[in-house]
């Protein structure tokens, strides 16, 4: 009796996860390819960044903002120290005086955290489009001038654009690579099929004037991680699902560095998880609760086969199921990101996938993370 209600729990959450894959995927393949046509350039444009202990990133940045194809003289790039404890002011002071450049702002925030140092970053803005990056981060030379034309071609409330790791060493890294994947094409493909869920900060935009109007309505604001998410979440509420676009535009993707190693890993993944907690929307609360259902039930039927064996092959045909489901949106946006190689990891990912998710879903309930050198948050 006990074997016959988990097959069919198993069966009945792989069929759930086929159905929410179904309307994700087919959001992605919704989007349609934007081409840039590179408009007249008057938008002026204020990057914010918020930086803590980045004394090994920040020149790398700064350098790739100032070879932006965009006029200079309508860019401002302010950056927000979140009270570092490296050379991370002092390098960007140096850069600044070598290269005599005089729109940099560089602002010690009064609060703590991500949140706080853009509210900050905002306030001090001039610009009508607010692009947000991570100071480990690296784009294109037309990355701006692409987002400012999809900007005022469609004139969304706010934008989110593609975000890879880049660099991948080892088999570890390039898991790593393609979890990232499976995420930020998660998110690509909800906004395609008009249920915004969740984008990356480091490739985001937004009108000025949304933000001051809604910001201080924000939720989320208990949790360390989401300054990204619930603010992707409050201006769909208020705006409308309509408001809230994905750039599926190859020339938009910011390259970040994968974690180091798998504890760094889990950290991350499991301050992200972390603020699932804070989510309202049915979508974004349906989504991961599926995710983890029937990943813990893949996790749970290898675990009954060292017990009895043949629970390891029901284990190995959903694995392959799942594989086949996921294969469409992975490979497609795989393509997309110019991630080819990454593909021949992608069967092997699945063995392990269930295991790391049940993981990071326990840990995110009750574990507080270390982020930047901050102990004990939630």
């Amino acid at each position: 009796m006990a074997i016959s209600i988990f097959i069919w729990g198993l069966t009945l959450s792989a069929c759930a996860y086929l159905l929410m894959m179904g309307i994700i995927t087919s959001g992605w393949f919704r989007l349609k390819n934007f081409e840039s046509r590179t408009h007249q350039a008057e938008t002026r444009v204020s990057l914010v960044i918020a930086m803590r202990n980045e004394e090994d990133n920040i020149l790398h940045l700064l350098q790739h903002l100032y070879r932006q194809d965009y006029p200079q003289h309508l860019i401002e790039v302010i950056l927000v120290d979140d009270h570092s404890e490296d050379q991370t002011k002092n390098l960007v002071g140096r850069f600044r005086k070598e290269n005599n450049i005089r729109n940099i702002i560089l602002e010690k925030m009064p609060g703590t955290g991500k949140k706080a140092a853009i509210t900050q970053g905002v306030k001090l803005a001039s610009g009508e489009l607010i692009i947000t990056t991570d100071a480990d981060c690296e784009m294109a030379s037309n990355w701006i001038t692409r987002i400012i034309d999809y900007y005022r071609e469609f004139n969304p409330k706010l934008m989110l654009g593609p975000v890879v790791y880049h660099r991948e060493k080892g088999l570890f890294q390039k898991f790593f690579s393609i979890d990232f994947i499976g995420l930020v094409a998660t998110g690509a493909g909800s906004l395609g099929s008009g249920r915004p869920m969740m984008g990356n900060g480091a490739n985001m935009a937004f009108n000025r004037k949304v933000f001051e109007e809604i910001n201080s309505t924000v939720p989320g604001k208990e949790f360390a991680s989401g300054d990204d998410v619930f603010l992707i979440h409050m201006v769909a509420k208020r705006f409308g699902m309509d408001s809230v676009h994905f750039i599926k535009d190859a020339g938009t993707i910011v390259k970040t560095m994968s974690p180091d190693n798998i504890f760094t890993f889990f950290s991350q993944r499991i301050r992200w998880a972390s603020k699932a907690k804070g989510y309202r929307t049915s979508w974004s609360v349906m989504v991961p609760v599926i995710v983890a259902l029937f990943n813990l039930m893949l996790a749970a039927s290898f675990v009954a086969g060292v017990f009895t064996s043949w629970f390891l092959l029901i284990f190995l045909l959903y694995i392959l199921l799942k594989f086949l489901i996921d294969l469409p949106l992975l490979f497609d946006f795989m393509g997309f990101a110019d991630k080819r190689r990454l593909r021949l990891y992608a069967l092997p990912f699945q063995f392990v996938y269930p295991f790391y998710i049940v993981i990071a879903a326990f840990l995110s309930l009750f574990v507080r993370y270390q982020w930047k050198g901050r102990r004990g948050l939630r």
